[in-house]
């Protein structure tokens, strides 16, 4: 057994030219199990090794863990740091504590040959597909946890996937391992906890061959994955302009493809919608009638429709319609929508300036203007139609009047060429 561990570990590590590795460090049975084995590696490869303990600060206990995890590093010569972090006890713990420590773990990994470790076991990968079953994932959940992904800068490596608890405890007694245990490991409110001890026992004792079957499942399921999410890739750059999603060219593809990409356009911004949300996606904002403005929210941004296409945007603050802010040469304005400094250094966009002041305003759309280049003047909101500008960009833009007339539009268009500039404004956004 001691031979597939090593198998296991040193496969990986060999195929992606790893020269560091960085260890999630509990204390733990399984962590203490996989610092062992990288102990052995990297004696013999010569492979740089730190161990990381997160310091969640949930246990009182934490802080022997922390001196217990430190002393194990150093009967074993090998780089130790602690990391505190912070968590909010009226979230949801389980993912609080989750999210927290690979951000925290994410700082260490640094280089493309530098791979985190955890170790995570085939319990773990059992207890994540049922918890997945309970939630109704889709294919990309219940496929479980993945042996090797990329991570921060490098890799994220969880070599001891294909063993399980029982057969670590074996490995830890044979090497004459210690380990501590958490005493919330046996808090059933915690629902890993729960399906560990209540339910896993029953499944097991009723078909021994559950979690092996089970797992088998998860790897069926990680192969179909892997080719749907390659083919998605290739088929989402046909449907998209820029970062927007092109709602014509989508609707061309059959029903399924099409909410296969929705959701794979939307992971782009991190984004992972529920079943209700992507129907209304297609409801509310796709069957929409022409000339409505629909708006969905999800995880604090904004999925909008504009000119067939959707757009992904941040909530934020518009700036105050019809407020008039003068600038004046070499003095910086500082607004909510940026710093804004009009000067003659030939920085930012070109204007002709006379001696009649010269205005910052917002949401002001009716004023005629006549961009270089063009042969007539227009209302403003004619040219923002014409360049099919979305609506609620259009009351972000910082537009600068002179004389009751639109000389600029920050970031489209100025009524000068910058062969026959005087001035120029630069604009930095906040």
């Amino acid at each position: 057994m001691s031979l597939e561990f090593t198998v296991s570990l040193r496969q990986p590590i060999q195929q992606l030219g790893l020269n560091q590795l960085v260890l999630g460090l509990s204390g733990g049975l399984d962590s203490m199990v996989l610092l062992e084995l990288c102990h052995q590696l990297t004696q013999d490869t010569g492979i740089g090794l730190k161990a990381v303990y997160i310091h969640h600060g949930l246990s009182a206990n934490a802080d022997q863990w922390a001196d217990f995890c430190q002393q194990q590093c150093l009967r074993r010569h090998i780089a130790f740091e602690v990391q505190k972090v912070q968590l909010n006890p009226a979230a949801n713990i389980e993912a609080q504590a989750r999210t927290a420590r690979y951000s925290a773990l994410a700082a260490f990994v640094i280089t493309p040959q530098t791979a985190l470790l955890t170790a995570h076991h085939a319990d773990d990968q059992l207890e994540t597909l049922l918890l997945a079953l309970k939630r109704g994932a889709g294919p990309a959940g219940l496929s479980g946890i993945a042996a090797l992904q990329s991570f921060a800068a490098g890799w994220l490596l969880r070599p001891l996937l294909d063993f399980s608890r029982e057969q670590l405890e074996v490995f830890a007694k044979e090497q004459q391992l210690e380990w501590i245990e958490d005493e919330s490991n046996s808090d059933t409110r915690f629902d890993r906890n729960f399906l560990r001890l209540q339910i896993m026992p029953l499944l097991q004792q009723r078909w021994p061959a559950f979690r092996q079957n089970a797992l088998r499942s998860v790897t069926h399921i990680q192969q179909q994955q892997q080719f749907v999410e390659k083919q998605l890739q290739q088929l989402l750059p046909a449907v998209m302009h820029g970062a927007e999603l092109d709602l014509k060219l989508l609707t061309e593809q059959d029903f399924t493809t099409q909410k296969l990409l929705v959701r794979r356009w939307l992971a782009l911004s991190a984004l992972n919608p529920s079943t209700d949300w992507l129907e209304r996606f297609f409801t509310g904002l796709i069957g929409a009638k022409a000339d409505a403005q629909p708006l969905l929210e999800l995880d604090g941004k904004q999925i909008r429709r504009f000119a067939d296409k959707a757009y992904i945007t941040h909530s934020t603050e518009i700036p105050a319609a019809g407020v008039f802010v003068e600038l004046k040469p070499g003095q910086a304005v500082n607004t909510d929508s940026g710093l804004f400094c009009l000067n003659q250094q030939n920085k930012g966009m070109a204007l002709l300036a006379t001696d009649d002041p010269l205005y910052l305003v917002f949401g002001l759309f009716s004023l005629p203007f006549k961009p270089a280049g063009q042969k007539h003047s227009k209302a403003l909101k004619q040219w923002l139609k014409l360049w099919a500008i979305p609506p609620w960009q259009r009351l972000q833009l910082p537009v600068l009047v002179q004389n009751n007339q639109v000389v600029a539009v920050l970031g489209l268009a100025s009524n000068t060429e910058p062969e026959q500039a005087n001035a120029f404004i630069d604009w930095q956004k906040s």
